[in-house]
């Protein structure tokens, strides 16, 4: 049985959860890539949302920008899948769990938005510590007109999570800040992603780091439309470490597998 539980602790029924989240502009789910809990709770909003909106759109941070136009004619029976999975570059788990959302979205003609920026672009900021039009050559046209590099806190985490990390993870050669520059550059790309789509209900999946807190994509998404109305899900497994102040903070709703 799935619940979801709002940030002053109430236990929602899955009626009730969907009645709680039908009605916001972007709803996103941040998930841990590995948690098994995080991708049934995704595939169970995606089908109790769609039989609620009829125009609901899926945006996936697990496809890049430029393999849009793969993901459309796959998502049109334009492409078959073997082919459709040679040219979109899948993560190395799509098949167990991201599958199940594309094919829901082929089924029941739901556009799904490949939001990510792509790596070789996030790759030259990262290494040139700056974001330019010079520096994303054939890639500028996924430069967004505005990369928010403002946020204190987001950038404060960000530093602390790169602390965590080995010695020996690649991307330890290289500025902290440049890293910086491209996590918000990333979040940016998939915010400007979905800029089409906002008069439709959107459900964007994501890992968690891009949406905990309201930053990362929803601090993107604010900057440039305040009025828009956005709620994060997150699953109460990832959180049961944290001090309850920032259990409280870190989502609108926690995601239960009980």
């Amino acid at each position: 049985m799935h619940y979801l539980m709002t940030r002053k602790g109430i236990l929602l029924s899955p009626e009730q959860a969907l009645d709680a989240l039908t009605g916001y502009n972007v709803l996103f789910f941040g998930e841990e890539h590995g948690s098994r809990a995080a991708h049934e709770g995704e595939l169970v909003l995606l089908t109790g949302l769609a039989g609620r909106a009829t125009d609901l759109v899926l945006a996936l941070e697990m496809f890049e920008r430029d393999v849009q136009s793969t993901l459309d004619a796959y998502l049109e029976g334009a492409i078959a899948e073997d082919q459709f999975l040679e040219m979109a570059r899948p993560w190395q788990n799509y098949g167990e769990d991201y599958r199940p959302l594309v094919e829901f979205a082929r089924t029941h003609a739901i556009p799904a938005i490949a939001a990510n920026v792509p790596r070789e672009l996030a790759s030259r900021v990262a290494m040139a510590d700056a974001i330019s039009p010079d520096i994303a050559g054939k890639y500028s046209m996924y430069l967004p007109e505005k990369v928010h590099l403002d946020s204190g806190e987001y950038h404060e985490r960000f530093t602390a999570l790169m602390g965590k990390m080995p010695h020996s993870v690649p991307m330890k050669k290289l500025s902290v800040e440049g890293l910086y520059k491209a996590q918000v550059l990333k979040d940016a790309v998939m915010a400007a992603s979905i800029e089409p789509y906002l008069d439709h209900p959107i459900l964007f999946c994501c890992g968690r780091f891009h949406s905990d807190y309201h930053l990362g994509i929803p601090y993107q998404l604010r900057k440039n439309h305040p009025a828009l109305n956005i709620a994060v899900v997150a699953c109460a497994e990832t959180v049961a470490g944290l001090p309850m102040e920032d259990r409280s903070r870190i989502a609108d709703f926690l995601w239960l597998d009980a």
